[in-house]
This record gives C-alpha cells, structure tokens and sequence, in this order.
C-alpha cells in the first residue's frame, strides 16, 4: 500500500497514504475539505456539505 502511495501521481504523500488506505479498505468515497488535493483520486471524492446532499438524494430517490 505505501509503494502505491509513493509510486502515486499525488502531490502530497499523506494524501496519497489516505487515497491508497481508503482504497484497500473498500472504501467508495472520499470526503474532504482539501478537495483539490485529491484530483488524482481514483474514488469519487466529496466535500462534507456535498456528501450530505449526495446521501439525501440517494434515500429520497432510492
């Protein structure tokens, strides 16, 4: 996981940890206030208030 991260096209290697860590976990998100810091993000990544409407749209509609 961390040659990932080091081996990754991310800018900050902490950033890149969290990416690679998230992924491994099985995660399907990202939820940041640093969203520019993860354009490289092979998940969808959110803001907080972003996420929270995504979320409500997905139990409104489904």
């Amino acid at each position: 996981m961390l040659e990932n991260a080091v081996a990754s096209k991310f800018k900050d290697f902490e950033d890149a940890v969290l990416h690679e860590a998230a992924c491994h976990a099985g995660a399907k998100y990202i939820v940041t206030r640093n969203l520019s810091d993860f354009k490289e993000s092979k998940l969808p990544v959110f803001g907080p208030g972003e996420f929270i409407n995504y979320i409500e749209s997905l139990t409104i509609d489904g």
